[in-house]
C-alpha cells in the first residue's frame, strides 16, 4: 500500500465531506427550530451533519499534516524563485496570502458580496422559522411535560395569540386519545417524541389542541412587571420592526425614537429589532428597557 496516495485519497473525501456538511449546516434552519421542528435532509438532522463536519474536520486535519509532510520537497520548491533559492513571498504565494485575507477581512468588516452571501444565510434560517414553526422558548423539546404546560402560561404561542393555560391531565389525555404513547408528565417532550417517531413540535400541538386563553379580563401587559412605559412582551420582540411595535402595542413611535437619539443612539423603525439589537450589541428586550430607562428619567 502506497502511504503518499492513501493520504492524499483520505484528505480528498474527507474534503469533498467537509464540504458537503457545510454545505447543508448553511442551508439549515436555526438549532432551535431545527430540533423542535425535527428538520432533516436527506435523512440526515442538522446536529447528526454537525457531528459529521466535526469529526471529518479532524480528519482532514490530520490527513492535510500528513500530506505536508509527505510532500515537503514539492512544498519548498513553489517557494523558490528562479535562482532556485527559498524565497517565501513568491508572486503566487503573495496572491494566495492576498486572497486568503480578502475573504478574512471581507467577511468580518461586512464587504461586498461576502455579507450579502451571509444575508442569504439568514433570508434560508428565516424561512426555514416561518414555514417550520419555532419554539415558544429556546429548547422547549427538553421541557417536561408538566413544565412545558406551566410555561405555556407564561408565553405566548405564537406572535399576535393570547397567552394560554393548560391542564397536564388534558394534555396527558389528549396525547394519548392521539395515539401518543406517554409515560407520565415528568417524560421530556423530545424522549415522547422519539418513542413515537414523531416531532416535538407533533407533541405540543396536541398538547396545545386543549389549551385554553386566559381570563379576558386580565391585561397580558400586566401579566409581566413591567420596568416602565414601553411594554416587554414574552416572544416575537425581534421579529417586529419599531413602528410595528408601536402599532401593536400602543407607543408613541416618535418618543421611542427621540429616547435613544438622545443617548446619541439611531434606531431604523423600519428593521426589524433582531437586526437593530444585534447592530447595537444587546437584544431586542435591551432596546425596549433602554427606551424605559430614559422615560423614567425624562419623567423624573
Amino acid at each position: 500500500m502506497k502511504i503518499r496516495r492513501l493520504v492524499s485519497l483520505t484528505a480528498l473525501i474527507s474534503f469533498v465531506f467537509l464540504s458537503l456538511t457545510g454545505i447543508m449546516l448553511f442551508f439549515s434552519p436555526q438549532g432551535r427550530v431545527a430540533y423542535w421542528s425535527g428538520w432533516r435532509m436527506f435523512g440526515l438532522s442538522k446536529e447528526q451533519y454537525g457531528y459529521v463536519h466535526t469529526t471529518f474536520m479532524v480528519l482532514f486535519v490530520v490527513a492535510g499534516i500528513w500530506h505536508i509532510v509527505l510532500n515537503w520537497k514539492p512544498i519548498v520548491n513553489y517557494l523558490k524563485d528562479r535562482t532556485k533559492k527559498v524565497k517565501v513571498f513568491t508572486p503566487e504565494f503573495t496572491v494566495a496570502i492576498a486572497l486568503c485575507a480578502l475573504f478574512l477581512v471581507g467577511t468580518l468588516a461586512g464587504f461586498f458580496p461576502f455579507q450579502q452571501f451571509l444575508n442569504v444565510g439568514d433570508d434560508i434560517k428565516d424561512y426555514w422559522e416561518a414555514t417550520s414553526g419555532s419554539p415558544p422558548w429556546g429548547h422547549a423539546e427538553l421541557s417536561p411535560l408538566d413544565r412545558f404546560c406551566r410555561g405555556m402560561e407564561d408565553f405566548e404561542r405564537l406572535e399576535y395569540q393570547r397567552l394560554v393555560t393548560i391542564d397536564c391531565v388534558e394534555a396527558l389525555a389528549a396525547l394519548r386519545d392521539a395515539g401518543i404513547e406517554v409515560e407520565d408528565e415528568s417524560q421530556q417532550l423530545l424522549d415522547i417524541a422519539r418513542a413515537n417517531s414523531t416531532t416535538p413540535q407533533a407533541v405540543a400541538e396536541i398538547v396545545l389542541s386543549v389549551a385554553r386563553p386566559r381570563d379576558p379580563e386580565i391585561d397580558e401587559t400586566d401579566l409581566r412587571e413591567q420596568p416602565g412605559p414601553f411594554v416587554v412582551p414574552y416572544s416575537g420582540l425581534g421579529r417586529i420592526t419599531l413602528r410595528e411595535y408601536a402599532e401593536k402595542y400602543g407607543a408613541d413611535l416618535e418618543e421611542a425614537l427621540s429616547i435613544p437619539r438622545g443617548l446619541g443612539i439611531q434606531l431604523d423603525p423600519d428593521k426589524n429589532l433582531r437586526d437593530e439589537a444585534e447592530r447595537l450589541g444587546t437584544d431586542p428586550e435591551g432596546i425596549i428597557l433602554w427606551l424605559n430607562e430614559g422615560a423614567t428619567a425624562d419623567a423624573g
